[in-house]
């Protein structure tokens, strides 16, 4: 990695709230350079890139399906961590339980709200069927955040979206849904938030908002869709938005690592503040990815010298790797990786960088069917 350290104009700093650190690595100061360009000139903004050929592995589901009661017959999230002593800390929005056929069929019991799994292992193929969910004394596995009993409640249910570890904590990010009715799917939005922990498997505190912790209500994007930390020093939070009914993109925000807790060191991206390119104004914040899911991946891949977003589009059952050369864009209109069958009712598509290899030549992915997680490696060429 490029390890010499510039410092950006003083007056570009001021403008554009970038951190006073000094920016280590090539890549960033460029997209800093590219943020002043494109700001004085719009037209510069238009790149152009093509994914190179690739070769796709097929799918290895990974929870291992044989007879039994009781089993963890479906999972949907399936966010990554890095356990920094050596494993991968899974993020669950939902645990389905059931029963498990020997005939491969299963029937579900119940569903448990946010959970959490832990992976001994880095090795991606080593996951499939080896999760330890986070469970209570009998072996049911435990919601990841309604520990405390008087926020407890049937109408209310708190999912886990992407997180991060940093300064000895563990974050996750959540969405606070609320139920309309008995179905499985009866629930809309009503808030975004921020949990943390000394240990993966938790207990997980979520952060007081009358404490000057994160949050965002339902009109607000729900930061947490994907997560960034950049080489710059910043985590990079991506959040879904609603950009005109039936249509969704994401918003962008920042947050230097050690201040993650701590609402109003929160930046977001702006292509109309009069601030500058970052505003601590959430309602000034721009869509800087279009057409994407409530979950989605971004990273940064060094064999392609460039940002990468993959996400599943909803309407054409297509996982598409979309390109950028900086964290918010612009980018390109991607190509397709893998396409679903309207059958497998698909969702959650994502990268999972803590499993990529050779330099980000071979990324990992996941793909929910029918509520189990598959997993892909792409291998470019």
């Amino acid at each position: 990695m490029n390890t010499e350290i510039s410092r950006p104009d003083e007056k570009f700093v001021k403008e554009n709230r970038i951190s006073s650190r000094p920016v280590r690595g090539g890549r960033m100061r460029g997209c800093l350079l590219f943020l002043a360009l494109t700001a004085a000139v719009p037209a510069l903004a238009q790149q152009d890139f093509t994914l190179p050929s690739f070769k796709l592995s097929s799918g290895t589901p990974l929870l291992v399906q044989s007879g039994s009661s009781g089993a963890v017959v479906g999972q949907g999230g399936n966010y990554t961590v890095a356990i920094p002593d050596g494993g991968v800390l899974w993020l669950l929005n939902n645990i389905w339980l059931g029963e498990s056929r020997e005939d491969g069929q299963h029937a579900v019991w119940g569903l448990v709200e946010g959970a959490a799994a832990i992976s001994r292992s880095t090795d991606p193929y080593s996951q499939s069927g080896s999760l330890a969910y986070v469970s209570e004394e009998n072996g049911w596995p435990l919601s990841l955040l309604s520990s405390d009993l008087k926020e407890y409640s049937q109408a209310r249910k708190f999912r886990p979206r992407a997180g991060t570890y940093a300064g000895g904590r563990y974050y996750a990010f959540y969405s606070v849904l609320n139920n309309y009715g008995p179905g499985f799917y009866d629930y809309f939005r009503v808030g975004q938030g921020l949990a943390w922990s000394d240990k993966s498997s938790g207990p997980y505190q979520k952060i007081s908002v009358d404490g000057g912790g994160p949050a965002w209500n339902d009109i607000e994007p729900a930061f947490g869709s994907a997560l960034l930390s950049d080489e710059d020093g910043w985590v990079y939070i991506y959040g879904r938005v609603m950009t005109e009914p039936g249509k969704y993109g994401a918003a962008l925000a920042r947050v230097q690592p050690e201040d993650l807790r701590l609402g109003e060191r929160y930046s977001y991206y702006s292509v109309e503040a009069a601030t500058g390119a970052w505003t601590g104004d959430v309602s000034e914040a721009s869509v800087v990815l279009e057409n994407v899911p409530e979950e989605f991946s971004v990273s940064y891949n060094e064999f392609l010298k460039s940002y990468l977003a993959i996400s599943l589009d909803q309407a054409s059952g297509e996982v598409r790797a979309r390109q950028a050369a900086c964290p918010w864009g612009p980018w390109s209109e991607g190509a397709v990786l893998l396409s679903c069958k309207e059958a497998d009712y698909c969702e959650g598509a994502k990268e999972h960088p803590v499993f990529a290899s050779d330099g980000g030549r071979r990324v990992f992915l996941t793909l929910e069917k029918k509520n189990v997680p598959y997993l892909y490696s792409a291998t470019f060429k």
